[in-house]
């Protein structure tokens, strides 16, 4: 199994930490409290909607 393909929940859970780590990093250099906030928001919108398209394709 050197080369096994990754399931779909595997490639889901990889984008979501993705989105999440660049969120985290987004809202540390932001400039100011409210686009950390809006960083870290736009990243839970993405993320929903990637838990969104898991649920519908199941």
């Amino acid at each position: 199994m050197a080369n096994a393909v990754a399931r779909h929940e595997q490639s889901a859970l990889t984008e979501i930490l993705s989105i999440a780590r660049t969120a985290l990093r987004a809202a540390i250099d932001a400039p100011t409290d409210n686009a950390s906030l809006d960083a870290v928001g736009d990243a839970l919108v993405a993320i929903a909607r990637v838990v969104e398209t898991e649920v519908r394709h199941g």
